[in-house]
């Protein structure tokens, strides 16, 4: 009997708890539902005024909410709004002065107290609104962070973004930075920084992480700035194949080369891609010169060898013309193959 009773009790309190349970889960979710109808109704309140005072020198600033978690979120949203209706582009003096005034210091906390979602979040708004003012504490932030997770990646982006000189030496101190981290950093440093970065390769090449030299490679030539073109080229020189393979694909991206007998050794390569991407610059270039090797290449034993030499003699001054006269007369059969399938196709297709 007593064991019965021990039994009925214990089920009895197990129930009590899950009932607990989920009455905090419902006035919880209750609570959640009920401040975003606020949040939504101070919005349809403020919205159109707050915006004609960034934008339409309204001078009266609209009175915001005197909750201080009403009042962040709402100005989250109605900042969050502007960035994306003008592309990310904040360079707006109110904008800026209202992201200052109501988010650096919740900002602040939330960076040094605020769970790892919170944190995460308000680092995507720091770029967003474009706090620079806030660079120090992301900085140490930054400091305190051990694993490379989101939190570690956007700190970083945001650091970039904010122009802080000091990302310059994390990227070249740091082994383990994915490639794609390393683009996306570059792409928010100002000119002068890449400039540094490529005087500090050229000075320090042999300890310099590789992620951070292909990265930098690659953003030269997705950026296809002539700027860069001789940074790019020394490239060709190194004995590692891929940053090679990634200098000759970035000259391609950036339709240049100084110094067209570059190329000569690359038309005669034992690696294939490299013959690939001389034999595509040829064609880019319009290399007339180049013909009676990229003749010699449209038979390689690479089929993709053979498509970027016959597309390259297309490009060439009369290339439809020696094209044809490849389909018809060319010694090696897939060369008069490919040269026959280019025909068929119009330029800018694919075969």
């Amino acid at each position: 009997m007593e064991v019965v009773e021990t039994v009925v009790w214990i089920i009895a309190g197990l129930v009590l708890i899950q009932l607990a349970l989920l009455v905090n889960l419902l006035v919880k979710k209750s609570s959640k539902i009920n401040m975003e109808l606020t949040i939504q109704r101070h919005l349809i309140r403020l919205e159109a005024d707050y915006w004609a005072f960034l934008f339409y020198d309204k001078q009266d600033e609209p009175e915001l909410p005197s909750n201080p978690s009403e009042r962040v979120q709402v100005i989250e949203r109605i900042l969050n709004k502007v960035v994306d209706e003008v592309k990310g582009d904040v360079e707006t003096t109110r904008v800026q002065e209202a992201a200052h005034k109501y988010l650096s210091n919740p900002y602040k906390k939330y960076l040094h107290q605020g769970s790892w979602s919170q944190r995460v979040n308000t680092l995507y708004y720091l770029e967003d609104f474009q706090m620079a003012d806030l660079k120090e504490e992301v900085y140490h932030h930054f400091l305190r962070l051990e694993n490379i997770d989101e939190e570690y990646r956007q700190t970083l982006r945001v650091l970039a973004s904010f122009r802080d000189e000091r990302m310059i030496r994390v990227l070249l101190n740091q082994n383990d930075l994915p490639q794609r981290l390393v683009k996306q950093m570059l792409y928010r440093f100002p000119k002068d920084f890449i400039y540094q970065m490529i005087q500090i390769i050229n000075d320090e090449a042999g300890r310099v992480p590789y992620n951070v030299h292909i990265g930098l490679i690659t953003f030269c030539g997705e950026k296809g700035d002539s700027d860069y073109l001789d940074f790019v080229e020394t490239r060709l020189h190194f004995p590692s194949k891929e940053l090679r393979l990634k200098a000759l694909k970035s000259l391609t991206e950036m339709c240049a080369c100084s110094d067209l007998s570059l190329l000569e050794k690359y038309y005669h390569s034992p690696l294939w891609e490299e013959r690939m991407y001389a034999a595509k610059l040829a064609g880019i270039l319009k290399i007339s010169q180049a013909k009676d090797i990229l003749l010699t290449l449209a038979g390689d034993g690479e089929w993709w060898v053979r498509y970027a030499a016959c597309e390259a003699l297309r490009r060439l001054p009369d290339g439809q013309e020696i094209l044809s006269a490849t389909a018809d007369q060319h010694e090696d059969r897939f060369a008069r193959d490919m040269a026959q399938q280019l025909l068929t196709v119009k330029v800018g297709e694919s075969v």
